[in-house]
């Protein structure tokens, strides 16, 4: 009988053991442990594996399939613990919001002939974790990053790419450092910003003040610091460069933007526009094509795209703004020819 592994049973190892059970795999036994007593008697109680065994080592004994569903930080000393006791040909994946860290760790600590498939669930809720939320669906139709080792195994990949189509994702590729470099922006900087603007206002001695008139916008923009603060951490340390890159960047862009206030009204108001038909695509998914401009064109008025994207106010508002853009822009043009014929 073959056996799956999952280390550690919170709120994505829990939900990678009921969706596995729930998809009735044959002849697989799907085996699970946690360091925590109670996430260990809650697995039992909520059938999440078919067995919770005493210790790493018993899990991943026998096992073809191992998922480390643990913090990145304490990957290193796992994979160290369960190494001797791997079998030739054993698949070891992960779930952690980082790769390249941890495929340097694998490359340490797995014996030869063991392969490392790093992956990287796109699901959840910052907010929750636990077993006791965990679902079996919690993966279905999302996007499951898969970074494949280079001395990865083609059967190892096929397992893991298997172990994703089960849980109802879609596998999509990307090597350690792509994934790293692509998550720092997209998933780990708003958590640092989500931070450092709760805690930038927090600390003001107007605070009372702020909080009082804090609405939607601010309890959305900081709803992130609801979440378990080990992750937050854990991700800033274990892809420090790539997230030192995208705060710096960032810190360019409020610059612009701080620059971009001094504009007068019409530029000010084509960039706000920009911004928000190019969210608006990017909702609706049309915003993917990497020869996409990052100023999108005004849709004509009578197209499809302009019905979807742009409010009739907003269409004809953008349009006026454009137009005396242009004029004055025509303006300092011909005071520039006359003075310089004088």
């Amino acid at each position: 009988m073959a056996r799956i592994a999952i280390i550690g049973l919170g709120y994505i190892g829990g939900s990678i053991g009921l969706g596995l059970r729930a998809a009735k795999l044959r002849d697989t036994e799907v085996v699970g442990f946690d360091d925590w007593r109670a996430a260990r008697s809650a697995a039992n109680k909520q059938n999440v594996v078919d067995n919770v065994v005493g210790s790493p080592r018993e899990a991943v004994d026998g096992a073809g399939l191992v998922i480390l569903a643990t913090p990145p930080a304490a990957t290193s000393e796992l994979l160290e613990e369960i190494a001797p006791h791997l079998g030739r040909g054993a698949a070891v994946t992960d779930t952690a919001a980082s790769k390249s860290k941890i495929e340097g760790w694998a490359d340490q600590h797995l014996p030869r002939g063991v392969s490392f498939v790093g992956g990287h669930p796109m699901a959840g809720d910052a907010s929750a974790f636990g077993i006791d939320n965990a679902s079996a669906d919690l993966f279905r139709g999302k996007r499951w990053f898969v970074s494949p080792s280079p001395s990865a195994s083609d059967n190892a990949v096929k397992s893991v790419l298997g172990m994703v189509r089960e849980l109802g994702a879609t596998p999509h590729f990307l090597n350690a450092v792509e994934h790293d470099y692509v998550m720092a922006g997209v998933s780990h900087l708003p958590l640092i910003v989500s931070s450092a603007l709760f805690t930038m206002l927090r600390g003001s001695d107007s605070w009372p003040d702020f909080g009082r008139a804090a609405g939607e916008t601010f309890r959305s923009m900081t709803a992130f610091n609801s979440g378990d603060p080990s992750m937050t951490t854990e991700i800033a340390v274990t892809n420090k460069e790539q997230v030192q890159h995208w705060i710096d960047r960032f810190v360019l862009e409020l610059n612009r933007v701080r620059n971009l206030l001094d504009e007068e009204e019409e530029q000010v108001f084509l960039e706000y526009s920009s911004a928000q038909i190019n969210h608006a695509k990017f909702l609706g998914g049309d915003d993917l094509d990497p020869d996409a401009g990052a100023t999108p064109d005004i849709p004509d008025a009578t197209s499809q795209m302009a019905a979807l994207l742009v409010s009739p106010r907003l269409y004809d508002k953008v349009r006026e703004m454009t137009r005396r853009s242009e004029e004055k822009e025509k303006q300092r043009e011909a005071r520039g020819r006359r003075w310089g014929r004088g």
